[in-house]
């Protein structure tokens, strides 16, 4: 009946497949702890949500349509980078969209035609993989080194070639948590050199731990098209809200706005009037990245001593991945579902299962859970006992 050779069943984004069976476990009173969604466990400031009741109950703002997203809010996100990078964007070159999944899903449709090449990170976010197939793209990777969680740079020339129509970089990246360095950034460009246009995926640019990511906003000899995207998701804590944007060239500007006017009409202007409050509130940002910092640190100390287990010491992002390989090879486990499965049914606490980002041998850990400690304090039990 579906009219699409992508196999559902197989892609199914397996995060939520251990949130719904967190939620059943929550049903059945066993109080599990949710490793899981990237949605940060702490309410939004008092002011942010006052300012979302406000324009609720104020018929003029909460009725307003802009396909490409209010203009107060685009005008600020452009004060925003001039504040932050110095740069002068025009807030037209800013499109606002529910979050940045459909901005991915709009930019794939844009770029790529059945048999186009794409390149993406090994690991990826799934929504880039989903993306690719849903445009029937052959889709290539460049790796993220596991261990020193760099790129690779030789595997990046290698799979970039003409056919490529178009590139995904993510950093800080998710799952791992990996910084691009500025290096790297030129490097990029030195090998694409215009030939494709490069998404440059910076949602979690706000939570960097030890030292800042660098990013493309820096650069100012590109050869390259660059296309940013970010969202309130993350940082300001706005995951359900869902507010997202991009930054385009002025030829992208109306394909991207009319896709809008006929698929979205318009993101709901309450919470974009949220997201304008939020910007005003950056120390909020500030105790999120502190507190998930010490989350990761704990998460490295505790694991420190577990045979067969390695986390790998994320620089920024909501996450941190446990390698699981040898583990998993030790006590005959087949997947990384089996294996959050097991962890789920042993202590219930949920994780992700790594194959959802090309690392089957893995499991994601997200630091958004008010008991995250005794998550982990639980899983290292698991860990040392199976």
């Amino acid at each position: 009946m579906v009219n699409h050779d992508i196999d559902f069943f197989d892609n199914r984004f397996l995060m939520f497949v251990m949130d719904h069976m967190a939620y059943e476990y929550e049903k059945a009173g066993k109080n599990p702890i949710r490793l899981t969604l990237g949605k940060s466990e702490l309410p939004l400031h008092a002011d942010i949500n006052r300012a979302i009741v406000a324009a609720l109950e104020n018929f003029k703002t909460s009725s307003l349509v802009f396909p490409g997203g209010l203009p107060e809010l685009k005008e600020r996100l452009a004060q925003y980078y001039k504040d932050k990078n110095n740069l002068e964007i025009n807030p037209e070159n800013i499109i606002v969209s529910v979050g940045t999944s459909t901005i991915f899903r709009n930019l794939f449709y844009l770029f790529l035609e059945k048999g186009d090449d794409v390149l993406l990170p090994i690991p990826y976010y799934s929504l880039y993989h989903f993306s690719a197939l849903l445009a029937r793209a052959n889709i290539k990777y460049y790796k993220i080194d596991m261990d020193t969680l760099q790129l690779d740079r030789q595997s990046f020339k290698e799979n970039f070639t003409d056919k490529t129509k178009l590139v995904v970089i993510n950093s800080p990246g998710n799952p791992l948590g990996n910084y691009l360095t500025m290096e790297d950034l030129k490097y990029i460009d030195s090998v694409v050199e215009g030939r494709a246009p490069i998404i440059n995926d910076e949602v979690y640019e706000n939570v960097c731990f030890d030292r800042q990511s660098p990013s493309v906003m820096e650069m100012t000899d590109a050869k390259s098209v660059f296309i940013t995207t970010n969202s309130f998701s993350k940082g300001y804590r706005m995951y359900s809200r869902r507010v997202g944007w991009c930054i385009v060239p002025d030829e992208l500007v109306t394909p991207m706005t009319v896709i809008q006017h006929h698929t979205l009409l318009t993101t709901d202007p309450v919470c974009q009037y949220g997201a304008l409050k939020a910007l005003d509130y950056q120390d909020e940002v500030d105790y999120i990245r502190n507190l998930y910092k010490g989350r990761r640190d704990y998460t490295l100390e505790q694991f420190e001593h577990v045979e067969n287990v390695r986390a790998l010491p994320a620089c920024g992002s909501f996450y941190l991945t446990l390698d699981c390989q040898e583990f998993m090879k030790a006590s005959g486990i087949k997947t990384s579902l089996e294996l959050a499965t097991r962890i789920m049914e042993k202590t219930s606490v949920a994780t992700v299962p790594g194959a959802d980002f090309g690392l089957p041998e893995t499991l994601r850990l997200s630091y958004s859970a008010t008991r995250y400690n005794e998550g982990i304090d639980r899983m290292v039990d698991f860990f040392r006992s199976y």
